[in-house]
């Protein structure tokens, strides 16, 4: 079945003709609009009135217009975060804050395809040729330069039917201009029925656990179990110092604060769902399955310290990225229900009981005495896919080996393998009875 899946390539611009204090004074105006957009949006006013007012002689009439649509975005994802926070029982005082509408400096200037800019592929040297329009009558010429899989992937979308080349934006960073471009293209994803691998994801606040089960034999084919415990440690540093300047009224830096908590974050996320993804494709037919966590926020409430570390963790977000990563692999992905997927023995069902990072399992006739957690829930979610596509009734049959547990963490240069440690039975697999 066809799927849209749209791709963020980024890019580095090289100036070949036209001023650059064009771009950084088109930026500067995208802040102005950016910021009467919010402020305007807090007043009633519609989208269209929003855009009669911001209107300007020195700014491309299409590039406002999708200056505006982002602010707008942005004031979305506020009122979304600002009604979670009605809905808690005990919020505490991290209320979100709305988008600042006195923010000085640049802002990204966004534009459309084929109108506020235009993408060529230069026949003699194919190389990827850019003009940026970032005043009315005013050009930038010059070419992209990037990684060379990036870069293949952009000169397809620019010459191939199948492909569009949507809407791009520019930014500045250490004397450097980025001009990041997204292209969506259809997907012809199969179905999760046709799947000969599967692959249970088990998800919580430190680590995402991943185990490949072959479909016909259920022999594990690959397990592995990615840390990414530096954003919840990340996030209570945040919050610590955003709580303590709201109580001295620092507004202005609790918004800076929050906005580099939300960057980073994004930035593990994405590296984290693209080592899923990567770890899924090594296979034959896989298929990717998530929990089912809607509604978990809901049933979850250990007091307000616990809840707002689990109910602040980004997983719907990461689930999002995991599923257009895919898409954009042709590799489908499904979910199946999360009910005591941690405390259920993989091997022979009994409901067992977890330490820290172990499973035990109390059935004296298992196989199993006790496996890593986090794998061992990730096994049970694609034992329950595969109960669900071959409509079983019971989901369990007997392991009695399970590889070792190859943990990765992700560092501030990438993913870095750590030795399995000797000394924590959690990261020896499965330890079968003598």
């Amino acid at each position: 079945m066809g799927e849209e899946a749209t791709k963020t390539i980024q890019t580095r611009l090289h100036v070949a003709s036209g001023k650059r204090s064009w771009l950084h004074d088109a930026r500067l105006a995208s802040r102005e609009i950016f910021n009467d957009t919010i402020r305007l949006t807090q007043q009633g006013y519609t989208r269209t009135e929003i855009q009669e007012a911001v209107d300007r002689d020195d700014f491309l009439r299409n590039n406002k217009c999708a200056v505006v649509g982002k602010a707008l975005q942005t004031w979305d994802s506020y009122q979304s975060l600002l009604d979670w926070w009605h809905e808690q029982h005990d919020p505490d005082g991290g209320k979100p804050t709305p988008p600042s509408t006195d923010t000085s400096g640049a802002y990204p200037l966004v534009m459309a395809h084929t109108e506020g800019y235009r993408l060529t592929v230069d026949d003699d040297t194919n190389r990827v040729q850019v003009r940026i329009s970032p005043k009315p009558y005013k050009k930038v010429k010059g070419n992209l330069r990037g990684e060379q899989d990036a870069m293949d992937k952009l000169r397809d979308a620019i010459t191939s039917d199948g492909v569009d080349v949507g809407q791009a934006e520019l930014l500045y960073r250490d004397g450097v201009y980025y001009l990041h471009v997204t292209v969506t293209r259809e997907f012809d994803v199969p179905d999760p029925d046709n799947s000969d691998t599967l692959v249970g994801m088990d998800i919580n606040e430190r680590t995402v656990a991943l185990t490949a089960l072959d479909r016909e034999t259920m022999r594990t084919k690959g397990t592995l179990v990615l840390d990414y415990g530096r954003v919840k440690q990340e996030r209570q540093r945040y919050h610590t110092i955003t709580k303590r300047c709201q109580e001295h009224g620092k507004t202005s830096i609790h918004r800076k604060l929050g906005d580099k908590e939300e960057r980073f974050t994004e930035w593990v996320l994405h590296r984290l769902s693209r080592a899923v993804v990567e770890f899924a494709d090594q296979f034959s037919n896989p298929v990717i399955v998530f929990e089912e966590m809607s509604g978990i926020r809901e049933e979850i409430k250990y007091g307000s310290y616990m809840n707002r570390r689990l109910h602040k963790l980004p997983f719907h977000t990461f689930e999002t990225f995991v599923s257009y990563k895919a898409t954009w692999r042709e590799i489908p992905t499904d979910t199946v229900d999360s009910y005591y997927n941690s405390k259920t023995c993989s091997c022979c069902g009994e409901r067992g009981y977890r330490q820290g990072r172990r499973f035990r399992c109390p059935n004296d006739e298992c196989d199993v005495m006790q496996d890593h957690a986090d794998r061992n829930a990730s096994v049970n979610i694609a034992w329950r896919e595969k109960a669900k596509l071959d409509g079983n009734e019971s989901d369990y049959r007997t392991h009695k080996t399970q590889p070792q547990v190859r943990l990765v963490r992700l560092s501030g240069s990438g993913r870095v393998s750590r030795p399995t440690s000797s000394r924590s039975l959690a990261e020896q697999g499965v330890l079968a009875h003598s």
